[in-house]
């Protein structure tokens, strides 16, 4: 009975450990795919696409007749060379915002800090989208001169403060970041499924540590994970 107990127990060691193998090898996997020069360009390419696309859903607002998709489509067609003159006139508008967005992710070296995603309750994995690096810019002291997202393999947002919704949340992420960094991490990573921007994830020695920013909590991802629920609720 002891020997079956003990092969139960380092079974479930062997799968604890190869989750975590797993998780650092697509992540090395990841970032040794990295052409960061390409990568910043498909940025900027996709920060572009999202203004048009916002001008696209803008003029659907203001000018549809109706949410009804098969008349919208037949007024499109109908109203086809208004809509692409009004689309090319906020293209030209745009290109001021596009430039200025360039010029800030190209004057400094930013840190690439992966995008992870759940893959069950307990076990994390790889954002394997087109664009699944955010891009952090850190001052000296950590504060961050700009942040940018990127979200479901495309742009989502950029911002030149840590995105906070909360005091202790601001006043709390750049002494995070400061301890983090101090470690010399060889990966940022970042999961907003876990805890939204609460939480910040690295790497250290092969092994995956989460941070919890407003409690100032450290945890080894595996042990993390599998309390989440209580470590959420305390």
């Amino acid at each position: 009975m002891k020997r079956v107990y003990l092969i139960f127990i380092m079974s479930c060691l062997f799968l604890s450990i190869s989750k975590a193998q797993t998780l650092i090898e697509q992540v090395e996997r990841a970032y040794s795919a990295l052409d960061s020069a390409s990568y910043i360009n498909k940025i900027v390419l996709s920060y572009a696409k999202s203004l048009e696309k916002n001008e696209e859903e803008t003029y659907k607002l203001l000018y549809s007749p109706d949410s009804d998709s098969m008349k919208v489509a037949q007024w499109f067609n109908r109203a086809d060379s208004m809509y692409l003159k009004y689309l090319q006139k906020h293209k030209i508008l745009n290109e001021p915002a596009i430039r200025h967005f360039e010029n800030e992710v190209k004057s400094g070296i930013p840190l690439y800090v992966l995008n992870l995603k759940l893959k069950d309750k307990q076990t994390l994995q790889v954002d394997t989208g087109r664009l699944a690096f955010n891009l952090f810019y850190f001052d000296k002291r950590c504060k961050g001169r700009l942040y940018v997202y990127c979200y479901d393999g495309k742009y989502g947002w950029h911002e030149d403060g840590y995105r906070t919704f909360s005091r202790p949340l601001g006043r709390n992420a750049p002494k995070v970041f400061r301890k983090i960094m101090r470690k010399q991490p060889k990966y940022l990573l970042f999961c907003p499924e876990l805890e939204g921007m609460n939480t910040i994830l690295y790497v250290i020695n092969n092994e995956v540590f989460i941070y919890r920013i407003v409690e100032m909590e450290k945890y080894k991802l595996d042990d993390y994970m599998k309390n989440r629920t209580a470590i959420r609720n305390s």
